[in-house]
């Protein structure tokens, strides 16, 4: 454990597939040269095209299934209806297979598409690194956590810096959230064909199955992408926005910052993911404190007593603090905006939420908020 090494706290042991990618984006990190600042324009076109290809092998796959499967029914047999399921189960076999194939085809134009265009926006948001020389921790840290965001990777387990992100996940709700994760698409698209056929019918369904499953697949994957590029844009935004953040507590004492430090603890927690910017913002606000701890013990409803008690300048700068964290995790909403909803209040201080999500919009444009 060393606080000069967030990125081997927040990837131990990475798998093959996240070395893997970690290399594709480091090696196209070095064939393209760092910006000295995002690029709005060429962020909003490469994000455009990506979230195009995606949507196009989303349309094209699911059209091919949803035509194998008409096709299947109407002329592979004239009587299907009548047919029993030991009888239908050769049809069925051939249609999996048709769809399985087509399914991995997706699968790996999709992996490859998202990996790029993470890369591309990691260069874009104004990521500062160097070709040549080996990539310094914090960049190391982005290339880990836009590569599992690319492998949609879910959160990993282990602690941080002695924080649990699953400390309010356990036992069948860890499981199930892992069950979900992985059957997300197919659920989706069962449970979408399952109401479509309520409310058309299947004899409607039968006609519209080619029609409809191919827009069904590329919105889903158009959503899938954008979720991808705005994670990895963030993540890139990461290493600058830390370091400015670390800079408006140069002046902060000791006791505000450890404050700060059971504050962005309990953010993990609440977010069930120890999201890469506030890995990092963590072992910079350790390896600010005197006795400089490798590990932290969240107490939060002692924390929220000292909160409490905050005057003055402390109290602002632990609230602006808190706020840049929230807001480095990950967009207003759920969870963060609960938590921030809690630290306002306990310190009798009104939170402007118009404020907050202008802040994050001039982070998401490019902007210190």
């Amino acid at each position: 454990m060393s606080l000069t090494r967030p990125d081997k706290e927040y990837a131990p042991a990475p798998g093959l597939a996240q070395r893997w990618a970690s290399r594709y984006v480091q090696r196209y990190l070095r064939r393209h040269p760092a910006l000295d600042s995002p690029d709005p324009h060429a962020l909003k076109r490469a994000r455009r095209w990506i979230i195009a290809w995606a949507a196009l092998a989303g349309l094209i796959s699911g059209t091919l299934i949803g035509s194998a499967e008409w096709w299947m029914r109407e002329f592979a047999t004239g009587h299907w209806e009548n047919m029993n399921l030991r009888e239908q189960l050769p049809y069925w076999a051939g249609y999996l297979a048709v769809a399985g194939v087509v399914t991995a085809l997706e699968i790996g134009f999709l992996y490859w598409n998202a990996l790029r265009g993470v890369a591309n926006i990691t260069r874009l948001a104004g990521l500062r690194y160097g070709q040549t020389e080996t990539l310094e921790p914090d960049i190391q840290l982005t290339v880990h956590g836009v590569s599992r965001s690319a492998l949609e990777y879910p959160s990993p387990g282990s602690l941080i810096y002695g924080v649990d992100p699953h400390a309010y996940l356990h036992g069948w709700k860890l499981t199930l959230k892992a069950l979900l994760y992985r059957l997300k698409i197919s659920l989706s698209s069962f449970l979408l064909r399952l109401l479509l056929r309520r409310l058309l019918g299947r004899l409607t369904l039968r006609g519209f199955l080619p029609v409809l499953t191919g827009p069904l697949y590329a919105v889903w994957n158009a959503w899938i992408a954008a979720r991808i590029i705005q994670e990895a844009y963030l993540q890139a935004r990461g290493p600058a926005l830390v370091k400015h953040l670390m800079e408006t507590l140069t002046n902060s004492d000791e006791h505000t910052r450890r404050l700060v430090v059971q504050g962005v603890g309990e953010l993990i927690m609440r977010n069930q993911h120890p999201h890469p910017n506030l890995v990092l913002l963590l072992a910079r606000l350790l390896n600010s404190l005197p006795d400089k701890p490798q590990a932290i013990d969240v107490d939060w409803p002692a924390a929220l007593q000292d909160y409490a008690q905050l005057t003055g300048e402390s109290r602002k700068g632990l609230l602006n603090a808190l706020t840049q964290a929230t807001l480095l995790s990950g967009t207003y909403k759920g969870s963060r905006k609960r938590f921030l909803t809690e630290v306002f209040a306990t310190c009798q201080t009104p939170l402007r939420s118009d404020e907050v999500k202008a802040q994050q919009q001039r982070l998401f444009s490019g902007q210190v908020p």
